[in-house]
């Protein structure tokens, strides 16, 4: 195994990572978006958005993995970090510097083919990469090359226009990386059920100074013990973290995302006009209903099959208007009750107090 060499601008290359406050943040879906695009368009079960920090790969977005961290001796990214275009290997097994790696030996993972296209800040510096992964050795078409290299550009495009609301800037800039994961939810990678109250109260402070709404909505998975009892914690999990990035695609840059717990979820939609309160959260609904979740695999008789389940939604909503006196506790308490009657009423229904 040949290990890559240390970047030359090391400390300046960390300074530009550090200054994205993307590291230890939630899931983000302008990111979710390109990493689902590689696995579709290009056919392999693993893509990356990798931020190379100084002891570890950081998986900003990851698709077709569990983790979210990695270590950083034996990266193949650090390699990818001294390209202009694209680090290309065909079959790990048969390249040099990574034949014995033990993310090629079945020690980490059992990586073949890998291609990798350095991430550069606006100011020029390699802080990742988005690289296409697959446990078999392939070959790309030059279509499928010049798709992953645009859409590492789109990538290199999102890094230029921080998609932080004001109230999200403030609460990444108050914290250092440690505090960051104390407010990330570690199954779900939304914000957990402290981060997104912490969130919460900033972005009424925001919206109540600048005359404008701010709506909550309570979102509860439809009859989930039931998930856990039949298909068991490991299926309820994958539920969870499915509904999760639903609800991100769903949602509009600016609004927000948290787990409160179990399942229930928390979002924060910014400057949404009240008469298009119900329409914002029965687009989320739909797109938790819209599709069975994948199980994974399971063993039937002789063959392996996907199993797939349907999965519910029920959700309640309250907006606060300017000059309503009505703090955030009280605004969870009404979307909360919403989201009781949504329940009551029969489930996978949206509710607005």
């Amino acid at each position: 195994m040949i290990e890559a060499r240390p970047y030359a601008r090391e400390k300046e290359r960390l300074a530009s990572l550090k200054a994205l406050r993307l590291l230890d943040m939630p899931i983000e879906e302008r990111f979710e978006r390109v990493t689902r695009m590689v696995c579709k368009f290009l056919d392999v079960p693993i893509a990356l958005f990798n931020l190379i920090d100084d002891n570890r790969q950081h998986f900003k977005s990851v698709r077709g993995l569990n983790n979210t961290d990695a270590p950083l001796e034996a990266a193949f990214c650090t390699h990818a970090l001294h390209e202009d275009e694209m680090l290309l290997v065909p079959d790990a097994t048969k390249d040099q510097r990574f034949f014995d790696n033990p993310f090629v030996n079945g020690k980490l993972l059992n990586i073949r083919f890998y291609a990798g296209c350095p991430i550069r800040t606006p100011d020029g510096m390699p802080v990742g990469t988005l690289c296409a992964i697959d446990t078999k050795p392939r070959e790309l078409t030059d279509d499928q090359l010049a798709l992953l290299h645009d859409l590492s550009a789109i990538v290199e495009t999102e890094l230029k226009v921080s998609s932080l609301t004001k109230a999200q800037a403030e609460l990444a800039g108050e914290l250092s990386e440690a505090k960051h994961l104390a407010l990330v939810d570690p199954l779900t990678r939304l914000w957990n059920r402290s981060g997104i109250e912490k969130l919460l109260a900033k972005e009424c402070d925001e919206a109540f100074r600048n005359n404008k709404p701010v709506t909550v909505v309570m979102g509860d998975v439809d009859h989930f013990k039931r998930i856990n009892e039949g298909f068991g914690h490991p299926a309820g999990d994958t539920v969870l973290k499915t509904i999760s990035k639903k609800i991100l695609e769903a949602l509009r840059g600016e609004d927000d995302a948290g787990r409160l717990g179990g399942e229930e979820f928390l979002m924060i939609l910014t400057d949404c006009a009240p008469e298009k309160v119900f329409e914002a959260v029965e687009r989320i609904r739909l797109s938790v209903q819209k599709k069975p979740i994948d199980l994974g695999e399971i063993q039937h008789g002789n063959t392996k099959i996907i199993q797939s389940l349907p999965v519910t939604m029920s959700f309640g909503a309250a907006t606060a208007m300017p000059g309503a006196k009505i703090d955030t506790p009280e605004l969870i308490k009404r979307a909360d009750r919403a989201l009781y009657k949504a329940r009551e009423s029969g489930r996978n229904k949206v509710v607005v107090a």
